[in-house]
């Protein structure tokens, strides 16, 4: 039958998820804990090899307890508070910033069962309001050697180095 159900996910452009992620301050929505912006972890990682540091294990394209153990945690995601395979939609409003665990576990769930589950710890107001994800380093280490970026990897670029405001058509997506 090869006909499926789930409703065709709109990819969301870097821009968008730069401005979703700075708006809820690098932090998951669900566990409150700040969230890490993957490719620095990568660019960190090759920083430290290449000053004489080895088996390391801060990246992998496929986040992993056993070799990229901060991301398998805290790698920032988009999660659709109604989930996108029951319909949820992709605007700014359904979409908030989570780390990785707390995405991968919530997944197609209802969200207000899910948080009766998983009670989302109270805000103690010490929550970092300045972080970003360390998307800061990504920066440096994009504009030290540029020539290695990836195609993905010169659109985050150009996405953090955008100011955050964004079209109103792209907050609809």
């Amino acid at each position: 039958m090869g006909n499926s159900s789930k409703p065709q996910r709109a990819r969301l452009s870097r821009v968008f998820q730069v401005f979703l992620f700075r708006r809820d301050h690098w932090l998951c929505h669900l566990c409150k804990r700040p969230v890490v912006f993957a490719p620095s972890m990568k660019y960190l990682q090759l920083e430290l090899t290449r000053a004489g540091y080895s088996d390391l294990s801060y990246w992998r394209n496929a986040y992993s307890r056993e070799f990229a153990p901060l991301l398998d945690e805290l790698a920032a995601a988009v999660d659709h508070v109604d989930p996108h395979a029951k319909g949820g939609p992709s605007n700014a409003t359904n979409l908030k910033t989570a780390c990785y665990k707390c995405n991968s576990r919530k997944g197609d769930s209802d969200y207000v069962k899910w948080v009766r589950q998983n009670p989302i710890r109270k805000n103690s107001g010490k929550e970092p309001l300045t972080w970003d994800g360390l998307s800061g380093l990504f920066m440096l280490f994009a504009k030290r050697d540029p020539d290695k970026l990836t195609k993905t990897e010169k659109e985050w670029l150009k996405a953090l180095v955008k100011p955050s405001a964004l079209g109103k058509a792209e907050v609809k997506v």
